[in-house]
């Protein structure tokens, strides 16, 4: 029992963050272009400062290569099983398909899963992104500007990569790390005082980003058919996904530990990307129903992953 409690006591926090959100939002606490403004740290210093010390410290294998690769691939899947379903499922919203492929990993995942199981092991969730975060900038973005604009260039796209401050914190602590730069960063005192500020930053990211969540979160009744049509598409082919993918080969074939398996499911639960309205036509029943979606299914994701979290008893060796 006490070990019960236990788990519920790491995802009280969650829960309390996301209340404070809702409740900033009901007394106007802050402004919606406040709670954008605060979006705007976090995903250009807070979540790139995180990311690349946990690919600094990291102890890179061969089979995160493969993670990369299976994650990629996984992303086409849905990406070509979404297009296929999109006139049987959902003919009447022609930016369904865009909600099948891809997670929200960078406002979502990584505050839930550093949140539960500590920073110290989010390094799992990096790896396991990192195939997704290439998807989505280098394929999943494009296609939707084609969408879009009826064109997309690969200057576009370089362009955006670079201009990712979550991939470019990804790529230099990848870089520095297989550079053999943890000397410098840890043990220099100019390269540990750049660890220090960046350990700074990046402890805001988890509460920061869970009540702006919870300030944002809202289930709308009149979108409860569509947002069930979606959870159905979504979880009948990544349930087994994870079973295949986690159980089999992260754990029997790779011989990863456990926490690689609850990075997983973390990922696959998580909601469409929410870059998916920035990148769509101006479109207000487009956007209204990708809004509602989002946001429904964001409430619907936090609290499959507390049930999760408890009854799998938070273990990870």
């Amino acid at each position: 029992m006490n070990e019960t409690l236990n788990l519920i006591s790491r995802v009280i926090p969650i829960f309390l963050l996301l209340g404070i959100g809702g409740l900033i939002n009901k007394k106007r606490i802050l402004t919606d272009n406040a709670i954008e403004n605060l979006k705007k740290l976090v995903v250009n210093f807070a979540l790139p400062s995180v990311l690349f010390l946990t690919f600094l410290r990291l102890e890179l294998q061969p089979s995160h290569i493969i993670i990369v690769i299976v994650m990629i691939l996984l992303n086409v899947f849905l990406l070509i099983y979404g297009s296929k379903l999109q006139k049987r499922v959902s003919k009447n919203h022609e930016y369904f398909k865009f909600l099948i492929p891809g997670f929200e990993y960078g406002m979502l995942g990584w505050s839930l899963f550093s949140g539960a199981y500590g920073i110290a092991n989010a390094g799992s969730i990096a790896i396991i992104d990192l195939g997704h975060e290439l998807f989505i900038w280098l394929l999943f973005v494009p296609i939707m500007l084609r969408r879009r604009d009826g064109v997309s260039d690969t200057k576009t796209t370089v362009s955006m990569v670079i201009k990712s401050p979550v991939l470019m914190g990804i790529f230099l602590g990848i870089i520095f790390n297989l550079l053999n730069f943890k000397d410098f960063f840890f043990n220099f005192w100019f390269g540990n005082s750049i660890v220090t500020t960046l350990d700074y930053l990046g402890a805001l990211t988890v509460p920061i980003m869970l009540i702006i969540i919870g300030y944002g979160v809202k289930i709308k009744k009149d979108s409860l058919k569509d947002l069930g049509i979606l959870l159905l598409t979504r979880m009948v082919v990544l349930i087994p996904i994870f079973f295949i993918v986690g159980y089999w080969l992260f754990l029997n074939v790779l011989n990863l530990s456990q926490i690689y398996l609850h990075a997983l499911f973390t990922l696959l639960i998580l909601p469409p990307p929410f870059i998916v309205p920035i990148f769509m036509k101006r479109d207000g029943h487009e956007s209204t129903y990708v809004n509602n979606m989002l946001t429904s299914y964001t409430l619907i994701s936090i609290v499959i992953f507390a049930i999760y979290y408890i009854f799998t008893g938070g273990s990870y060796i």
